[in-house]
């Protein structure tokens, strides 16, 4: 019993903050306590050595613990202690703790001996009970000692309790108390430089060829790394004779192993101790060891040694600065036919997009351009599969950059991290006569295609139902919501369908999912389906109505979503009939790009964002073209104001309640000749 009870204790301080008065002021990390009191004696960084102690028995007796103890100043004389990732090994187990972190610590004594202040607090808990927790110690010409107190109060009997205590020894190696975790920092890939490996071994016939590109390090926790798979040119016994060239390598890695920050700001690796069996009659039984450093400047040294029966030989690798990134850092564009700096958009569903906005007698010639593209150092720019030095960019339809990383460079890859270039035009208006291909696909089923400049649709959502198709029933052959309609009112036309899109138990899937065709862009977000419309572009101008044509046809059966938050239940609802949305809606925004409309606020009466809208108030369905023409109906009190910032929604939907996941399927809406007057 006070066995499982020992693990329940060590998962509490896994997850609680133990003591009150943490503080998140920026004095935490400072550079040693400079003028802080008794702060300048204590605060920093220890190399610590941990006995663990259950109810007397000593559970490190034949190892202790090496950790480091990380002081942080919380005013002149008062400290927060941290223990960080803390684990231990219970009977051969690994059992790792988590964070200790201990605030309100009270310093008092001298130069000679800094106390730190027994300090307690109570914390109840749902499995333990009552636990009460002591911490005390000192620090001495540099040296910590300290006491982790806890006691357990049984939840049947609170009077019954168990004791762990911790002692903790160690010496401060930094005044600085940094504890960020940095095994994201220095994740990546290290290139081998010309002379960056070297080895001791100079045998005949041997080569050292081996890494010939780089070395991947991968992030595995806190202050935890692994070294991946890589080779390493290793000689072969004479007698093994002729074999095949795999054999004259060594394939290494790590596991986990600590990187720890040292005092001149680098960091060291720790030592990963591996073998590789022997294959009979061609490869050698080795054992070998990996250890190294990383500099402030991200490069990487490692010291290699590999060992066999008949050879033992050392290497050193010594890297370039890390470089795996694959970003977009900057986009300028010196063309007058744009009327704003061009803006990089992500998505939290990994997309990106390079946003550009036209001037309203923008031409497609003028939109052949030449964007200076900045990325990140090493990184190479892909632009229809071929390395991109600057030349014309057709803009005036949806392009596509491939970022890719000078590793995946090396090995000859050209795709990397995709950015869609998509530039609209700020006439806000459209024939709808020109559409393009939107995504880069050979597949048929899952090809669509949307209007040229700044149009987009529904379809992408649709699209990442056809991908999911295991997931979300939606199969890859079903079709999408917007189509190209040859036979519009002059020249082509959209055509909005509602879809059935029910089948999945995946609350975000809808049952019902509109067509719709708006102005701004559809950036995926798949925890609110309705964020991923993002509605709208400046303008500078006062708009006065907004006209077009349609036709509409509704489906047979109303469905009602009644909770948006499960988009996969809807009611069938007799007494209803669908009906189509057109709307213009203008609101005010602080920046372009920060700010905007989505499928969740587009016509919300409270938001105080908007200021005025012009929507089509439609009466019943339309077998022939109808034209409408209605203007901007301003919020009571509000007009226009040339010197605040707008952007101007267009957005048309095949049912009105598509943004509450509720319609007729086969409803469709067809659209032509949208405009906005001024």
């Amino acid at each position: 019993m006070r066995k499982n009870l020992f693990y329940y204790l060590f998962a509490v301080l896994c997850t609680a903050t133990l003591f009150t008065s943490c503080s998140d002021d920026d004095k935490n990390g400072n550079n040693g306590g400079e003028g802080l009191g008794l702060n300048s004696f204590v605060v920093g960084t220890y190399n610590s050595q941990l006995k663990v102690f259950l109810e007397g028995v000593d559970l490190t007796e034949s190892a202790p613990i090496s950790q480091r103890i990380y002081v942080k100043s919380e005013d002149e004389n008062k400290v927060m202690v941290s223990l960080r990732n803390f684990a231990i090994d219970i009977a051969g187990t690994p059992f790792t703790v988590g964070d200790i972190v201990v605030g309100g610590v009270v310093l008092e004594g001298d130069a000679s001996q800094v106390v730190l202040q027994e300090t307690k607090a109570t914390i109840q808990h749902a499995d333990l009970g009552t636990l009460d927790i002591t911490v005390s110690g000192n620090v001495v010409a540099e040296k910590v000692n300290m006491t982790i107190n806890v006691v357990q109060h049984m939840p049947e009997d609170p009077s019954t309790t168990m004791n762990i205590e911790v002692k903790v020894t160690g010496t401060r190696i930094s005044t600085e108390a940094d504890d960020a975790d940095y095994s994201t920092v220095f994740a990546g890939w290290y290139p081998r430089t010309e002379n960056g490996f070297t080895c001791d071994y100079t045998g005949e016939g041997f080569e050292l060829t081996e890494p010939s590109k780089g070395i991947t390090m991968v992030a595995k926790g806190y202050n935890k790394i692994s070294i991946s798979s890589f080779n390493v040119s290793f000689p072969v016994k004479p007698e093994f004779g002729s074999v095949i060239s795999s054999y004259k390598y060594r394939s290494l890695k790590t596991e986990e192993v600590t990187i720890e920050k040292q005092a001149d700001g680098s960091f060291s690796i720790g030592e990963y101790k591996g073998s590789i069996a022997a294959v009979a009659n061609k490869r050698e039984a080795v054992e070998y060891t990996i250890s190294g450093s990383i500099s402030s400047d991200k490069e990487m040294t490692l010291k290699i040694n590999i060992k066999s029966e008949t050879y033992n030989v050392n290497y050193t690798f010594v890297s370039g600065v890390l470089k795996t990134e694959k970003e977009l850092l900057s986009v300028t564009i010196n063309e007058d036919v744009l009327a704003y700096k061009p803006s990089i958009v992500t998505s939290s569903m990994g997309g990106n997009w390079i946003i550009l906005y036209a001037k309203p007698d923008a031409q497609a010639e003028q939109l052949k351009i030449v964007p200076k593209l900045v990325v990140s150092d090493g990184a190479k720019v892909f632009y229809n599969g071929e390395l991109y030095n600057g030349g014309v960019i057709d803009c005036s339809k949806t392009q596509r950059i491939n970022i890719v990383s000078e590793k995946d460079y090396s090995e000859g890859k050209i795709t990397g991290e995709e950015y869609i270039i998509s530039c609209g035009i700020l006439n806000f208006a459209t024939d709808l006569d020109q559409w393009e291909l939107k995504n880069n696909t050979d597949d048929e089923d899952m090809k669509y295609y949307e209007p040229i400049g700044g149009w987009t649709t529904s379809n992408p959502g649709v699209e990442y139902l056809k991908t999911w198709s295991s997931l979300t029933k939606y199969d890859k052959t079903k079709p999408y919501a917007v189509h190209e309609e040859a036979n519009g009112y002059s020249g082509k036309a959209a055509k909005l369908t509602t879809l059935n899109s029910s089948g999945s138990i995946l609350g975000m899937v809808p049952y019902v999912t509109s067509g719709s065709l708006f102005n701004g862009v559809f950036i995926t977000e798949i925890s609110n389906t309705l964020k991923s419309t993002r509605f709208g572009q400046p303008c500078n101008k006062e708009p006065k109505a907004f006209s077009g044509v349609y036709k509409y046809t509704a489906g047979e059966k109303y469905y009602v979503c009644s909770d948006p938050s499960k988009a996969n239940k809807a009611e069938l609802d007799e007494s209803k009939t669908d009906a189509p949305a057109m709307n213009a809606v203008l609101y005010e925004v602080s920046d372009y790009m920060a700010d905007y409309l989505d499928g969740t606020n587009l016509l919300d009466p409270d938001n105080d964002k908007i200021v005025a809208i012009a929507s089509v108030k439609d009466t019943g369905e339309k077998a022939e073209w109808t034209p409408f023409n209605v203007s901007f109906e301003w919020k009571k009190g509000i007009s226009w104001d040339a010197s605040k910032k707008y952007k101007l929604a267009i957005v048309c939907s095949s049912s009105k309640d598509g943004d509450k996941f509720s319609g007729a399927p086969g409803s469709t809406l067809y659209i032509d000749d949208l405009k906005v007057s001024f």
